[in-house]
C-alpha cells in the first residue's frame, strides 16, 4: 500500500524514523516489513530483517551481521515485545551491528497508555480478535521513562515523543471498523484511504514531536555510536 494511505500509526512511525536517516546511508530495519520504511526514504537502501519474512531471515537472539555492517540499524516496534530483561542485550546487539546510530521506535509506557490498551483489549475481545501482540504489551510491560533511561547510560542519546494516546485510540476503533456486508465493506474501506491520504499530514504535522506527558503514544530513542 502506498505511504499516503496508510494507517495513522503506521504512517507516523516509519516517516519519522525515516527523518533521522541521512540520504546514502545504509539501513537495516530489524523486525520490520518490506516496503514500509523504504517508502519514506530515497537514495538509501534498506534491508528488511524478520523472523519469518524480509530479505534476511533472523533467529530471536542471533543477528547474522558483522560489527558496523550498517550505518543505521531501526528497529521500529520491537522493544515492547521483549521481556524486559531483554532490552538492554537487544540493544547491545544492534549496537554491535550500527556503525553510527541505533533507531528505536516503541510505544510508551505511561499510565493512561497502559489503562486504555487494556481497554482495546477488552474491546478485541468482545468482537472475537486477535490480541495476541497487545497482550505482549501488558505481559512484558511497555517501555517507561525510567527504564529507558537505564538502558541508554553513558551513550549519546535523543528521545523524542509523539502522538497522543486518545487521538491514535479513537483512529484505531476507526481503523478496525469492518461491516459484514460486501457493499458497504468496499465503501469503508475506501473512505479508510481517503481519510487516511487527508490527515495523515495534518496530524504528523501537529503530533510527530511533543513534549512528554501521560497522553503521549510514542517514543523514538535514537542512539548515536560515540568512536
Amino acid at each position: 500500500m502506498s505511504r499516503f494511505f496508510l494507517p495513522y500509526d503506521v504512517y507516523e512511525r516509519h516517516k519519522k524514523v525515516a527523518s533521522f536517516i541521512e540520504t546514502g546511508q545504509t539501513v537495516v530495519d530489524i523486525g520490520g516489513e518490506l516496503g514500509h520504511l523504504s517508502q519514506f526514504l530515497s537514495g538509501v537502501k534498506v534491508t528488511v530483517a524478520n523472523l519469518k519474512s524480509g530479505d534476511v531471515i533472523i533467529s530471536e537472539d542471533y543477528l547474522p551481521f558483522d560489527k558496523n555492517s550498517f550505518d543505521i540499524v531501526c528497529s521500529i516496534d520491537v522493544l515492547e515485545h521483549l521481556p524486559t530483561a531483554e532490552r538492554k542485550k537487544f540493544i547491545a546487539r544492534l549496537t554491535s551491528v550500527a556503525a553510527k546510530k541505533i533507531i528505536l521506535s516503541f510505544p510508551i509506557g505511561t499510565k493512561m497508555h497502559n489503562l486504555q490498551e487494556k481497554k482495546i483489549i477488552r474491546w478485541l475481545k468482545k468482537k472475537g480478535k486477535n490480541v495476541q501482540y497487545l497482550e505482549e504489551h501488558i505481559k512484558y510491560h511497555l517501555p517507561r521513562p525510567k527504564e529507558i533511561k537505564k538502558l541508554t547510560n553513558l551513550k549519546k542519546t535523543q528521545i523524542v515523543y509523539s502522538g497522543n494516546i486518545y487521538i491514535n485510540k479513537y483512529l484505531f476503533y476507526f481503523y478496525m471498523f469492518d461491516p459484514q456486508i460486501k457493499f458497504i465493506r468496499q465503501i469503508v474501506y475506501f473512505t479508510k484511504l481517503l481519510i487516511n491520504f487527508l490527515s495523515n499530514p495534518i496530524l504528523y504535522a501537529f503530533l510527530s514531536n511533543r513534549k512528554f506527558a501521560d497522553t503521549v503514544n510514542r517514543a523514538y530513542l535514537i542512539i548515536e555510536k560515540v568512536s
